[in-house]
């Protein structure tokens, strides 16, 4: 798999990539909270086959996830794409990337699942440089003319071109957890990782339901990896802490700024 790698991306190609990882979090739609919700949506695009989806809500929320699903479900292959993939340094070349991106999925009936579409779908009205527009420009055009299933996750909507925004089918926010699915994920990852699920015990489903506020799908899987990679096992405890500790240190981030300041 890794010559595979090498060879794919000295020749420009998607990475070939494994097979599931026996530890791998059973992903559960119903546990995703968004508006509008999924359920109909899949079914929509199972009847279908095509459309244009703008993905939104903060980071982890599981929005790339629903992309790879809506691919199994379908029986499509996904081909998924992000800033690095396409940028070019040359003048020309990201649009040239773009249009090539879709022509790509077009001929292998992919799907095509554009990560970090804010750093292509800029509002217009900002930029101070013709590329920039350019480039926005050439990826509307090629969503208006793609007839397969375009998909777009994006952290920062306010920011996206105003003309992208009228040109997807369906504008999907995705919301950290609510309090009952947080608890059913909670248990669902015990599950997966230590067996069949042990009776509820109501002072752990009280504990994640009022003091996990603000815990995401990516959360959960952030969670399961320290624990592969410590080597340790997962009990209740210490999931809850490991929980604990993503959500501080988002809460963290969002407070404090980057750079300096200057001393009066």
């Amino acid at each position: 798999e890794a010559m595979l790698n090498n060879w794919c991306n000295a020749m420009g190609l998607p990475k070939v990539h494994g097979a599931r990882d026996a530890g791998e979090m059973t992903y559960r739609m119903d546990l995703l909270n968004t508006t509008p919700p999924l359920g109909r949506l899949v079914s929509g695009l199972e009847k279908s086959g095509s459309g244009r989806l703008c993905l939104y809500g903060p980071p982890g929320t599981g929005k790339t996830a629903f992309g790879r699903h809506v691919a199994r479900r379908l029986g499509r292959p996904l081909l998924v794409k992000r800033a690095s993939d396409i940028l070019s340094m040359w003048v020309g070349g990201t649009e040239k990337r773009i249009a090539r991106m879709f022509n790509e999925a077009d001929q292998d009936g992919a799907i095509l699942l554009l990560d970090e579409a804010d750093s292509f779908l800029q509002d217009r009205r900002n930029s101070s440089v013709s590329w920039e527009i350019t480039q926005v420009n050439e990826l509307l055009t090629q969503m208006e003319h793609f007839r397969g299933l375009f998909i777009c996750s994006t952290n920062l909507i306010d920011t996206l071109d105003e003309a992208s925004l009228r040109r997807f089918d369906l504008k999907v926010r995705f919301h950290s957890l609510q309090a009952d699915q947080r608890w059913e994920m909670f248990r669902q990852v015990l599950k997966d990782a230590t067996g069949p699920a042990r009776d509820a015990d109501n002072e752990w489903e009280q504990r994640v339901k009022n003091k996990l506020d603000g815990v995401t799908f990516g959360d959960f899987m952030v969670a399961l990896r320290q624990f592969r990679l410590m080597g340790d096992s997962m009990t209740e405890e210490k999931l809850f802490q490991a929980l604990q500790d993503e959500i501080r240190l988002k809460k963290q981030g969002a407070g404090s700024g980057i750079g300096f300041s200057a001393v009066i």
